[in-house]
């Protein structure tokens, strides 16, 4: 597999120092990006959200959307992925340095990693199944507000639901409230009403989210942001956002499945999302 490392592409198996952040401290950010036939959706939302996690955590580096761009592209040409599905992973860590935890200004060397692969889109068994994870998510960390490198708790999430033989599992804040699932924003249909977690209840700032809140108000569907107890997981249709599997409809074991009035909202917002991301992948291939 070739990869891109720091403005050159490579095909070598090791490469990334010893001695770098992001591999003993997990002290970075990360993107994951949808590509379609070699295209990458909602690429300037993503990279605006790796620079702002960057300054966020004080990493100097320079991220150029138009190099990231093409080196993503010709990843794709490269790995036999740019005629289908695929996904890009962006990866910065404040890279090699002196040892310890302190952060000096200026004496790091950011590490800047693209990898591109086939996607495998999981197959559509109706509403995905989740539970709701003992594990925590800490809305007062600033691991929660970014994509960083700090996934711990969201991967033992993962695993539990796994374990469950569910798709994925809630994880709910330090006041009990809903955050978001282990790699996922959630929302909660009512009627003609969605809503979500907000950011300061430790929802990540999701790329699809966003977009899903901007077309539901042009498609004249009320979309709140307001805290969302457990206990409402069970009482209302759920549906599931990340940029690889866009919208799902969700159900809580045990709980509520969409009915067809919640069915038809989920719908509705698959469609102008896929609207959307037609409109930006088009908009992306007229600036090549």
């Amino acid at each position: 597999m070739t990869f891109w490392l720091n403005g050159d592409f490579k095909e070598e198996r090791t490469a990334i120092h010893i001695a770098d952040r992001g591999f003993l401290l997990g002290d970075g950010v990360f993107e994951t990006v949808l590509l379609v036939d070699g295209r990458p959706a909602f690429f300037s939302a993503h990279i605006r959200r790796m620079r702002a996690g960057a300054a966020a955590l004080g990493i100097e580096a320079h991220i150029d959307e138009g190099d990231l761009a093409a080196a993503v592209t010709e990843l794709a040409r490269r790995n036999d992925a740019a005629h289908a599905k695929a996904w890009a992973r962006l990866t910065l860590t404040r890279g090699v340095g002196p040892r310890g935890l302190a952060v000096v200004k200026g004496e790091w060397t950011p590490t800047l990693l693209v990898t591109v692969n086939r996607y495998a889109a999981p197959l559509d068994h109706g509403p995905a199944k989740v539970i709701v994870s003992k594990h925590c998510r800490n809305e007062h960390s600033l691991t929660a507000r970014w994509k960083t490198l700090n996934y711990l708790d969201n991967i033992l999430a993962k695993d539990e639901a796994t374990v469950a033989g569910v798709d994925d599992a809630i994880m709910l804040n330090t006041a009990r409230r809903v955050a978001c699932a282990s790699a996922a924003n959630v929302f909660l249909v009512r009627g003609e009403t969605i809503k979500t977690p907000p950011l300061e209840e430790g929802a990540m700032p999701g790329v699809v989210r966003a977009i899903v809140l901007e077309e539901a108000k042009k498609a004249g569907i009320e979309g709140k942001t307001a805290p969302v107890e457990s206990n409402e997981l069970s009482a209302a249709a759920l549906f599931l956002t990340n940029s690889l599997i866009g919208l799902r409809a969700a159900a809580k074991r045990g709980g509520r499945e969409p009915d067809e009035e919640a069915s038809a909202v989920i719908e509705k917002l698959k469609s102008c999302y896929d609207a959307a991301m037609k409109m930006d992948l088009e908009a992306f291939e007229a600036s090549r």
